[in-house]
């Protein structure tokens, strides 16, 4: 079984295209999407409807949640999300806040063989799963998440792998007998790099591997799409994809 997952579009349909063109190229079982399909980008319809057509399993995340939700508190991006919300209609918001909360596949009959695909995490769709703590102490000076603290995410799971995005940094990270795989993210990544990255997870032998894939795309095009639908502060991510090949949430 192989197994393609992509996360974190964020309505960047130039990379969206690029990373399904290279799946389809790499011919996997099944094709599942991770979460974060719209909201930041400049064309949020156009990268739904691509899913959507293709009939893509998908489970939600967190900003699929905000914008399908009218209570959203005022504080998670207004001004972003009501633009967004008026590029979709009422019945692609609704599909959008209908996706599942997580997908499990199971490779053989044992449940602890299991890959389970969320956005964030298994208990909820915002807390986040850091890289190894290694990696943490190298990338940040110290560890913002110790393993302990995993616990409350994933104790008494039964699962071999937990796939998700969210952080938008592709990592591995062993914890106990669970193997916990951040996909990383279609579009404004978290590690600097400005590539579209997504996984492909593998069951062969009795477990799982995972592997990472980092694809280059049109960054022009994707310039020029804000500056034609221009959503709100537009300049800030033309200016931020001139100079780092990339945006991020932050800056806009």
């Amino acid at each position: 079984m192989r197994v393609a997952i992509f996360s974190d579009v964020h309505g960047n349909l130039s990379a969206l295209e690029i990373v399904l063109a290279d799946i389809e190229r790499q011919s996997p079982d099944l094709i599942v999407f991770a979460g974060d399909l719209c909201l930041f980008g400049p064309r949020p319809a156009e990268c739904l409807r691509l899913v959507l057509e293709r009939q893509l399993p998908s489970v939600i995340g967190n900003t699929d949640a905000w914008l399908a939700d009218a209570s959203t508190p005022p504080e998670h991006h207004p001004e972003a999300i009501e633009w967004t919300r008026g590029q979709l209609s009422p019945d692609e918001l609704a599909r959008l806040g209908g996706l599942p909360f997580a997908l499990r596949l199971s490779p053989t009959a044992r449940a602890a063989d299991d890959l389970l695909i969320v956005h964030a995490n298994p208990r909820d769709w915002t807390q986040i799963v850091f890289p190894p703590e290694a990696e943490q102490i190298e990338r940040w000076g110290k560890v913002r998440q110790s393993d302990a603290e995993l616990k409350q995410l994933f104790g008494g799971l039964e699962a071999a792998v937990v796939a998700y995005g969210h952080l938008h940094i592709p990592s591995v990270r062993p914890w106990g007998d669970l193997t916990l795989v951040n996909v990383s993210s279609v579009s404004m990544p978290g590690d600097g790099d400005g590539r579209a990255k997504y996984a492909l997870l593998e069951w062969r032998d009795g477990h799982w591997s995972a592997r990472h894939t980092r694809l280059s795309y049109d960054t022009i095009a994707e310039s020029d799409a804000f500056r034609e639908n221009q959503p709100p502060r537009w300049e800030e991510a033309v200016a931020s994809l001139a100079k780092d090949g990339y945006y991020y949430p932050q800056r806009i």
